[in-house]
């Protein structure tokens, strides 16, 4: 660093700290030295940016950093998160351990490409592990095939993110938009995993996805797809319990049969009537009882 630079910190940290004893310039310089750390990766992260947006590869990209390809890629590629994400409404919602192996697969697909990764990479990913995997099996969809797809199908194209970087995209960049989405999804259906059929689902139902372009271009019966899911992810009977008159309902005690003993109370697709209640809590208890046959 030349004199210039470092006068130039002085006089900043003399002036974050506004006054001349030690320590507190001390903690003032410890400050404006992280402050200008950070400056100095996000000058560097914008010029590695532009390099990529020329069309330079990872290992050129390394060796002027003077690190290997894949530690400059780690470090500056934008990386699809396998790591459960949180911040939204479905934050209890966690990764199932097969939709994290299939998320990595689905990266390295992306790295492959030199890519963001895109919901066609998410559907290379999903037929590593899983529910996912079995279904797409099924239906005669295999790896050579997505790989062709994909191939065939998306040129390479730049897009600017959020962050104003521009960043070099093969196919449509949303996997983690995808993702969220299944998690979303999952709570929904009141489900606590967020698993690889809740991801197909997602990336089935949407029209404008790119995997939705691989899976109609290899013919593949989409409304098929969602018939299959839908037992995958149903969602879950809510377990409370519910209390209602009888009359006039129609419903009668699922185990006797009556419709005119009062209340019923109500499970998971069944109810049952007071004396059939009592009748379980003596059968329980070992005491005699009759079962009522109405």
């Amino acid at each position: 660093m030349s004199e210039t630079s470092v006068r130039g910190l002085v006089e900043a940290v003399r002036e974050r700290a506004g006054s001349d004893e030690p320590l507190v310039l001390l903690a003032a310089a410890v400050v404006v030295a992280g402050e200008t750390n950070q400056a100095a990766d996000g000058l560097v992260e914008h010029y590695v940016g532009a390099a990529r947006a020329a069309g330079l590869s990872w290992t050129l990209i390394g060796e002027r950093l003077g690190v290997s390809k894949q530690a400059a890629r780690q470090k500056y590629a934008h990386r699809l998160e396998v790591s459960d994400l949180v911040g939204d409404a479905a934050e209890s919602i966690v990764m199932a351990p097969r939709l994290a192996a299939c998320l990595q697969t689905a990266q390295a697909a992306a790295d492959a490409d030199d890519s963001v990764a895109g919901t066609q990479h998410l559907l290379l990913g999903l037929l590593h592990v899983g529910g996912a995997a079995n279904i797409l099996d099924q239906l005669g969809v295999g790896r050579d095939q997505v790989r062709e797809a994909n191939a065939r199908l998306f040129e390479p194209a730049l897009i600017t993110g959020g962050d104003g970087r521009e960043r070099r995209v093969v196919g449509d960049g949303e996997a983690e938009q995808a993702v969220m989405t299944a998690r979303r999804l999952a709570a929904r259906r009141g489900q606590s995993q967020f698993r690889t059929e809740h991801l197909l689902f997602c990336l089935a139902i949407d029209p404008g996805s790119s995997a939705r372009r691989v899976l109609n271009d290899l013919g593949v019966d989409v409304a098929r797809v969602k018939k299959e899911l839908e037992e995958w992810i149903a969602p879950v009977q809510r377990r409370h319990r519910r209390v209602g008159k009888s009359k006039g309902t129609g419903r009668a005690c699922s185990f006797c049969g009556c419709k005119d003993l009062g209340p019923l109370v109500a499970g998971p697709g069944v109810w049952i009537c007071g004396s059939c209640v009592q009748t379980s809590l003596e059968i329980l208890r070992g005491e005699p009882h009759g079962l009522r046959t109405g």
